[in-house]
This record gives C-alpha cells, sequence and structure tokens, in this order.
C-alpha cells in the first residue's frame, strides 16, 4: 500500500452515489408508492426503516432494476456492503447500462478494499460513459491503492481533461506525486486544488509536507498553519521547528532551547522500543516534519509495525504514518502486528517519555489520503 497516500476516507471525496426519483402512481400499497415511500426515508437518512419497504417492492416486482438499486443504496448508506453488492449485481443482470448501479457496484468494491475488481468495474464505467471524469478519477484511485502510479497518472491527466475545475482530481493527483517524491510537481497540483477549493485543509497540510521536503520552510510553516486554522484536528509542530536559527527569547542572555528534532525522537524511540523487548529494528517509514515515523520489527518470533508520534502540550491529538494507520486496519494480526508508542517531552523539552504504548494496536477505522492521519489522544 501507497506509504504517504492511502484512500482517505478519501472515498467521501470521490466516490458518489446516484439516487435517482420513481415516479408515484397506483394504491397507496402498490409497489410504486412504497418505492417512492422508501426513497423519501432515504434522503431522511432513515435507511433502516427504508429496508422493509424495499424489501415489500423487490417481492412483488422481482424484474424491476430500479427497487434493486434502491436497496442497494439502502444496505450501502447503512454499511452492509456484501447485501448492497449483491442488489447492485441483481440491478445490472436487469439492465446492464445502469450506469449508477455499475458506479455503486464499483465504490463497494473499493469499500470492501477489492481493489482490482472495482477497478475492472470502474473500465466497464468508462466504456460506457467515456466523458465521465468520475469514473476515471475513481479509477485512479484505485491504481494508486494497487501502487500503480503510472497508470493512476494517466487516469488523473483523463479526469482533468475532463472537468479541470474538480479540486479532487488535483488533490488526489498530487497525493501520487508526493508518494513518488515529485515535490515540486505535487506542489503545483496542490496549489490547483487550493485555489479552486480555498478551504481545503488537507491541501494546505500536504502542500506544506511538499514544500519543506524542498526546503522552502517559511512557505511550509505558513502553509501548514493555515491546514491548523482549518481543521484543528491538523496538528503541526511549533512553528519554531521550521526556522534556520532558534529564535532569541527577549532580554535572555541564557543558550536558546532548540525545538524538538525528529533526530532526538528516533533516539529516544529507538532506545524505548528496544527495552520493550523488540529487536531488528528497522525504520521504513518517517515525517520528520511532523515528527511521526512507522518502524518494522521483531518480537518473539513475530513481525511487527511500530508506529511512534509524539504528543504536543496543549493538543488532544497526534499525527500517525497513514500508511502504518491503514496497514493496521488491513493486515491479519497474525501475519503482522501494530504496536502505537506515543512520546511525549519530559524535563527540558528534549528528552522524551513515554506517553503511552499499545500492544497490540488498531484503529476504529483507516482514514487514508493525506501524509498523516489526526489521532485523538487515549
Amino acid at each position: 500500500m501507497c506509504s504517504n497516500l492511502k484512500i482517505q476516507a478519501l472515498w467521501p471525496w470521490m466516490l458518489l452515489l446516484a439516487v435517482f426519483s420513481v415516479g408515484c402512481g397506483g394504491s397507496p400499497d402498490s409497489p410504486e408508492v412504497k418505492l417512492e415511500r422508501a426513497r423519501i426515508l432515504m434522503e431522511r437518512e432513515q435507511a433502516a426503516e427504508a429496508i422493509p419497504l424495499l424489501n415489500e417492492v423487490v417481492d412483488a416486482i422481482p424484474k424491476d432494476p430500479e427497487a434493486r438499486y434502491q436497496r442497494g443504496v439502502a444496505y450501502e448508506n447503512l454499511n452492509v456492503l456484501e447485501k448492497a453488492l449483491n442488489d447492485y449485481n441483481e440491478c445490472l443482470i436487469l439492465d446492464s447500462e445502469r450506469t449508477d448501479a455499475l458506479n455503486n457496484k464499483a465504490v463497494v468494491l473499493a469499500k470492501m478494499e477489492r481493489f482490482k475488481e472495482a477497478a475492472v468495474e470502474f473500465t466497464r464505467l468508462v466504456n460506457l460513459d467515456p466523458q465521465g471524469a468520475l469514473a476515471y478519477r475513481n479509477r485512479g484511485l484505485c491504481h494508486v491503492d494497487l501502487e500503480d502510479y503510472e497508470t493512476a497518472l494517466a487516469d488523473y491527466a483523463k479526469a482533468l481533461e475532463l472537468d479541470p475545475k474538480d479540486s479532487a482530481n488535483w488533490y488526489q493527483r498530487a497525493g501520487v506525486y508526493l508518494a513518488q517524491k515529485r515535490y515540486e510537481e505535487a506542489e503545483q497540483d496542490y496549489t490547483k486544488a487550493i485555489e479552486i477549493t480555498p478551504d481545503l485543509a488537507p491541501a494546505w497540510m500536504n502542500r506544506g509536507v511538499a514544500r519543506y521536503k524542498r526546503g522552502e520552510k517559511k512557505l511550509a510553516a505558513e502553509d501548514l498553519k493555515k491546514a491548523q486554522s482549518l481543521d484543528e484536528n491538523i496538528v503541526v509542530p511549533d512553528i519554531g521547528f521550521f526556522d534556520d536559527t532558534p529564535a532569541a527569547t527577549a532580554g535572555s542572555t541564557a543558550i536558546e532551547s532548540k525545538p524538538l528534532d525528529w533526530s532526538t525522537v528516533k533516539l529516544a524511540a529507538e532506545k524505548e522500543i528496544s527495552a520493550k523487548g523488540f529487536s531488528g529494528l528497522l525504520l521504513i517509514e518517517e515525517t520528520p516534519e511532523l515528527l511521526c515515523g512507522q518502524y518494522q520489527a521483531d518480537l518473539n518470533g513475530r513481525s511487527w509495525t511500530v508506529l511512534v508520534t509524539v504528543a504536543t502540550a496543549g493538543k488532544e491529538t497526534v499525527v500517525l504514518p497513514a500508511e502504518g494507520v491503514a496497514q493496521a486496519s488491513q493486515t491479519d494480526p497474525a501475519l503482522n502486528a501494530t504496536a502505537l508508542m506515543i512520546l511525549e517531552p519530559s524535563g527540558s523539552g528534549l528528552e522524551l517519555a513515554v506517553r503511552a504504548f499499545e500492544k497490540p494496536w488498531s484503529p476504529g477505522k483507516s482514514s487514508t489520503g493525506s501524509m498523516v492521519v489526526p489521532y485523538k489522544l487515549p
């Protein structure tokens, strides 16, 4: 899976569901009226109440693709993905050119992390509707998860050709460039996304990361501060971290304290991880500007991923490497478990102590689409 670019809860950005109106007619108990009532319930976000009505409609008119489609939407809204997938399949058997059902089927497959199958369905959708930018964008996102970046870039290029005013197209392509360490191109695409959607906090954050990687510390700091002003869950290091020289305290002749840096965090993390019995430590991913990283290590003959981050005074959240969070959500714990170590400044501020250590650790859900993932402190 891509290290800095996972599908975020980013699917809300890009996987759109279509709901079609159903004409109403006949008696109050007719299937058509029940279908309309179910659709209204779903518009009110009452999918659970809509399901019994839709069951009656499907029983009454089993050959109606719309009934199957609407029940698939209801099941998907309830996150009952297997049943949603079955209804979308049945809808497509009854009407093979229902692009709404085909799109939603592909979306559900992606939600189930069956990315190869999802990409195949998005290809079918592209063939049915070659001018649909969304299908190219969604297929590109599947290729990102399959780490086929060049194919993903081709899909994003086509999506941008068809819809250059969609900030999500620019944002997602920028993420691919960021994963490939093509920082200048990433910065350019994040800038386009920001121009279209100025309050897109993750674009400001990731543009800051790209700028920091290019050595533009002042601009990076400005972007990260802007990101935090738009979304308080985005945690950034103290602004002094981006200064080339420490700022002096007015009226003080003492030696200025250094801001906490990643090299200090690494030393403390590796010491504490080893003290807990882990061996064979290997740093496989790091985001120095946000003081978090990901290690691979062994414990009692078992492979572990150890995520490391730093808690900041006055903040209720920390940031974690997106790849590690996604891996913890998806990997079989019997094969590779995940541990989480949260450090915090102690004493002089350059000393670090363990605030929390969870083993094994698993997030409630995978959150993707950016360099890092906000995580509320325990």
